[in-house]
Formats: structure tokens, sequence, C-alpha cells
């Protein structure tokens, strides 16, 4: 090693090889091309001495909504890709929800477009099915889809252009969706609420006052969820195609994915920070700001989704991050039902799990199967991605373990910082001090710095050349 090297991360507790060990970790051309116990050379343009800290592979988070280019006061691929450097994450997966839907290769390759010029981190995009033509899946397949998002309830009210391509709301739709989604032999992901159900159970609106956030539970029950998920895991008894349920609430739906994954199904499910970490209880104390798409349930399913994940019902953690800005989320204090769901938690999500894990809730290493390994896996981007070792990308994280804080919207950078009200003044031990992607440091002492001369667009590793 003659030759001045990009980076070297010297003297940091590194989980390499399945366990926490001191080792340097030396970085070049976006790779981990050396790791070993002693250096054989000091020779670096960058050396960082991470003495004292814990350094992780990056975060990957498969549930993210930047919705960029539409709606730049909710948040830009700048902003929200900022604030998932931050927080951990050195890969995200973008939902394809924006104005036009991502449901078709032109929209895919304009946003495509939009995000290489404007982020901080790499992505990958989950498009729209859309129109259930061979040829719009194959140039969707060609275009780099990681995996395809169906909802299985109605669009919004007004915002249908969003959602075109992506709601299939009928058994019959929701089967011509799963047999069309199996030809990409890519995963499908399922936002998983019964429309008939949430239709039924509007009549209860009128129990509460508008401004009540028990309404939200009261017109979106745990049924909901549950029967839509029993609904799709049935119909796939038939069509066998890979499965992933998003963003699990509740102990019935758990049991549901349990007794499918038993009986030999290819599901995957992820829970997020909010489920795990907040009931309807902290809902009913912040408003319209803890207001989010299924709701954050009870005590109970709280603790059902831990023992998901210690039985490995549920294998990953995303953030379901949807920033919106504080007068669409006010809207809700009148009238509950009127603020758009969805709440910022990208910078937050590693954090509060490494709270969690200075708790004995949960350990270190099931933190990095749950948030690296494992999505990696699922989404064939393993070992490029998800893993510390020699040839993978230097996707990392620098941790300070013993570091104590409090959640503050000023401490946030996402566009929706002032709508995190859900964690406000929450005191969580572990911070990220740095955060290098493709071997750039991204962020560090909470300066950001934008990647140069990177592919940072990410794809199934299979699928496109």
């Amino acid at each position: 090693m003659d030759k001045k090297l990009e980076l070297i991360i010297k003297n940091g507790i590194v989980f390499y090889q399945n366990k926490f060990q001191k080792v340097n970790i030396v970085i070049d051309k976006g790779k981990i091309i050396e790791i070993n116990k002693k250096l054989k050379s000091n020779k670096a343009k960058k050396i960082i001495d991470a003495k004292n800290k814990t350094i992780i592979p990056g975060i990957i988070d498969i549930h993210f909504h930047v919705r960029a280019p539409s709606f730049p006061e909710r948040g830009t691929v700048e902003s929200e890709t900022k604030a998932a450097a931050k927080g951990g994450i050195t890969t995200l997966f973008e939902m394809p929800i924006s104005n036009p839907c991502m449901s078709n290769a032109a929209e895919f390759a304009s946003r495509k477009k939009h995000f290489l010029e404007n982020t901080f981190i790499n992505f990958a995009f989950i498009p729209a099915l859309g129109k259930l033509t061979d040829l719009n899946l194959q140039n969707l397949v060609n275009s780099g889809a990681i995996a395809f998002k169906v909802f299985t309830i109605a669009p919004p009210p007004n915002r249908k252009s969003e959602f075109n391509g992506l709601c299939f709301t009928t058994e019959e739709k929701i089967l011509k969706a799963l047999k069309h989604a199996k030809k990409s032999n890519l995963i499908t992901i399922f936002h998983a609420e019964d429309q008939l159900m949430l239709d039924s159970h509007k009549q209860y609106e009128n129990k509460y006052k508008k401004n009540d956030p028990r309404i939200h539970n009261a017109t979106r029950p745990i049924i909901a969820e549950a029967s839509a998920i029993s609904k799709i895991l049935n119909l796939n008894s038939i069509v066998k195609t890979k499965i992933h349920i998003a963003h699990v609430t509740s102990e019935l739906s758990l049991d549901v994915i349990s007794y499918f994954q038993k009986k030999g199904q290819d599901i995957s499910a992820e829970t997020c920070p909010h489920y795990l970490f907040k009931t309807e209880k902290d809902v009913i104390k912040v408003g319209p700001y803890g207001k989010i798409n299924p709701p954050i349930r009870s005590k109970n399913d709280q603790n059902k989704l831990w023992k998901g994940i210690k039985n490995k019902t549920l294998t990953i953690v995303a953030s379901d991050h949807a920033s919106f800005s504080y007068k669409e989320k006010s809207k809700g204090k009148k009238n509950f039902l009127m603020a758009p769901p969805g709440a910022p938690g990208a910078e937050l999500m590693l954090p509060l799990m490494l709270n969690a894990a200075s708790k004995n809730k949960i350990s270190l290493k099931e933190i990095i199967e749950l948030m690296s390994i494992n999505p990696a896996k699922r989404f064939n981007i393993y070992p490029k991605k998800g893993i510390i070792k020699k040839d993978s990308d230097a996707d990392l994280v620098i941790i300070d373990l013993k570091k104590n804080w409090t959640v503050k919207a000023e401490k946030l950078v996402s566009k929706g910082k002032r709508c995190a009200d859900l964690y406000y003044g929450d005191k969580i031990k572990g911070i990220i001090t740095a955060t290098i992607v493709n071997g750039n440091i991204v962020y560090e002492k909470n300066k950001f710095i934008k990647p140069k001369n990177q592919e940072l667009f990410v794809f199934p590793e299979n699928e496109v050349k």
C-alpha cells in the first residue's frame, strides 16, 4: 500500500465477521479494501481516529417518502437525505408517491435524475405497478426497480394523481396485481388496510369530537389491517410470489403473518420506530402530529411487536419517514382526520434503537440485522451493501454509544422537524458522529458534505447491469 488511500478509520470497535472487534478499516475508490488489526500503511487523504467509538454497517431504510420534486414545502431530496445521513442511513428506498405517481419508466427516469443531482446518500426506487401491461412492467424492471408497491386502499381525496397505478382495493384487483408482479421476480410491498373495513368504520366518526385523536383508531381499526393482510396472503397461496408487508402495527396482524410464514410463503414484514416506542396515548398528547397510517396502537400491541422481532416474524425495522409542513399537519388541530398521515423519523430511527439497546431491550447485533443485513439480503443488494467486509461498499456509521442527548426540533434537519412532536423531550443514549457513503464522509460533527462523482443509484444485483 504505497499510494495514498482515500480513507482510513482506525481504533474503532467494528462489527466485523459477526462480532464486535477492534480493527482498522481501509477504504479506497468507495470500497473497503482491507480490514486488519495492524495498519500496513498510515498514508491516506483522510484518517478518522474512532477510539471509543463503535462502527456498524450503514443503515438501509427500505421505507422512505421524499416525494420530490413535488411538494418542496414538505421536504426536498437535499433536506431529507441530509436527515437520513444524520440518522446513520446510507441507503434509502424511495416510495412511489409523488405528483405524478412513479408508475412508469418516464417518471422513474425523471425522478432518478432529480435524486442524482441532489442526494447525499444512496437511493433505490420502489415504483407502483401502474398499468398492468408486460411492457410497463419490463420497462420499470429495466429501469432498476428494487421492488414494487401496492396499496389496498383507495387514494385519499384530492390526491388521485399521487396514487395513480398504486391502489388495488378488491380481491379481484389484488389477485391481478399479484399475478402481474410475479412476472418481475421482484418483491411486492403492501400497505395493507382493507377498504371495505375502513368504509364500514367511518360511522364511528360521530362518536368522538372532531379534534379527538382517538377517532383515528376507531375509524382505522386493527381488523382493517389484519383483514387486508389475510386477504393478500390467502390470494398469494395461489400466486406464490414474494411479498413484504409494510409497517405492521398489531398483534393480530403478526398472528396472520406468522401463520402464512409457517405455511411456507415467501413473506417478510417490517415495523417502524413509532410503533415500537409510542402508543395511542402519545398520539392523544401530541394530536395531529402523531397521526400516521396505519395508526399507532396500544401498549399491548407494542409489546407484541417486540416479541415479533425476537421470534423473527418481523425481520426489518424501517422509518416510514414522511415529512409534512407544519401548516399541513396543523389542520388536524380542529379536525384530526384532516391532518395528512406521516411523521419525520429518519434521523431518529437509529438513535431510538440505540437507546433501546442501552436499556437491554434489544442487542446492537440485532439492530444491525434488522436495519442493515436483513434489508440488504431481502432486496438482493447483499453483500454489496449491509455488511462490513472486504470488497463491500464503504457504507459505515460511527457511533458514540455513551453520548446522551435530548430530542428537540432545533436539533433536527428534516423540513418536517416542527412536526416530530412524538419524540420531543425523549432522552437518548447513543448518537451518530459520522456517516460514510461509498467511502465519502457525508455527515460529521453536524456538518454535511455532498458526495462527488459517485453512482448513488442502487438496484437489485441480478436485475440490471
